[in-house]
């Protein structure tokens, strides 16, 4: 998957850290503050990289900075399994393999974003930078992970020390289903976009390079069930009829209305696979809401060596403006 260079999707959701669900019942809560602390201690050593499928995965986090609100993570993975490669030349239009080696892979790092003070629930905001390999599922495998490996709190239960662990739990910013989230709503519209990328400049300056193929499909009503089925099924035939734009720019867009008033535009996996059955998946996926960040001055790479400062500022600013909506 080929990143842009000047704006990232951001995943909005909350992480909840509590007590595994063997500890003793009385016992004090875990909470963020004993996975940041562990993520921290442990950031530079092996005990903080995380190995999975068969060791062809590899996640890690470093570093973890904080501020006076905000924690900020550098969540980075590998993956061995990608394939080499290939690059073309636009003014030869020549073609060449990068040369990957065999114990090599992909290397993706996202900017994770957590709130210090949890909500009335215990949870806390969090937005991550989406990438290959690092999304809610992996975040909280990892977190997991960290958890497990720090040292047990104890509690006492009949004069003898009993120890617990803690665990995380993510949800997206609306803790539904997609297929939830369209029938509970109105439907406003489907948005399907497609980026161009232009041999020729599109204007008379050649500065324009790359257009963009939108298609809006107006709704205006709430569904049932089945009626979200065929409206995200239609978007998927329609976006991946187009046979003149990358695979990788075609975006499928629900913008949706709650009851409250409140207008989001959740972004749709379009996937590969069998038609049905990717339906069927981003409908039963928890519905995440999905920001955008953009305006960058230099431009974004597949991985950063530190947590960039410009980022971290544009999701603060986002983090904010959920928050008044």
């Amino acid at each position: 998957m080929a990143l842009p260079t000047d704006y990232r999707w951001i995943s909005v959701g909350k992480i909840k850290i509590q007590n595994r669900n063997n500890a003793p019942a009385a016992a004090p809560q875990h909470e963020l503050s004993d996975l940041i602390s562990r993520l921290d201690a442990v950031q530079d050593g092996p005990g903080g990289k995380r190995g999975y499928q068969k060791d062809t995965r590899l996640m890690w986090c470093s570093p973890v900075v904080e501020s006076d609100e905000y924690y900020g993570l550098l969540v980075q993975a590998g993956d061995r399994d990608v394939a080499d490669t290939a690059w073309i030349d636009f003014d030869t239009e020549e073609t060449r393999n990068s040369g990957k080696k065999d114990t090599e892979g992909a290397h993706y790092c996202a900017h994770v974003l957590i709130k210090i003070e949890p909500d009335a629930l215990g949870r806390h905001l969090l937005l991550s930078e989406k990438v290959p390999g690092i999304n809610f599922t992996s975040l909280k495998a990892h977190f997991n992970w960290i958890l497990n490996g720090a040292p047990p709190k104890t509690f006492k239960v009949e004069n003898e020390d009993k120890s617990y662990r803690g665990k995380s739990e993510i949800d997206g910013f609306q803790s539904r289903t997609l297929q939830q989230a369209m029938t509970s709503g109105t439907i406003l519209d489907l948005q399907l976009v497609g980026h161009e990328a232009q041999e020729q400049g599109q204007d008379e300056a050649d500065l324009i390079r790359e257009t963009s193929r939108q298609v809006k499909l107006d709704v205006r009503r709430q569904v049932d069930a089945d009626g979200a089925r065929r409206l995200v099924h239609l978007g998927l035939d329609r976006l991946r009829g187009w046979e003149d734009v990358e695979d990788d720019s075609k975006e499928l867009l629900v913008r949706l209305k709650s009851h409250e008033g409140q207008v989001k535009t959740v972004e749709v996996p379009v996937g590969e696979g069998d038609l049905e059955d990717d339906t069927k998946e981003a409908l039963e996926n928890a519905f995440m809401l999905n920001e955008k960040v953009a305006g960058f001055e230099t431009p974004l790479t597949q991985n950063y060596s530190e947590i960039r400062q410009d980022m971290f500022e544009k999701l603060i600013q986002k983090a904010v403006e959920l928050e008044v909506t």
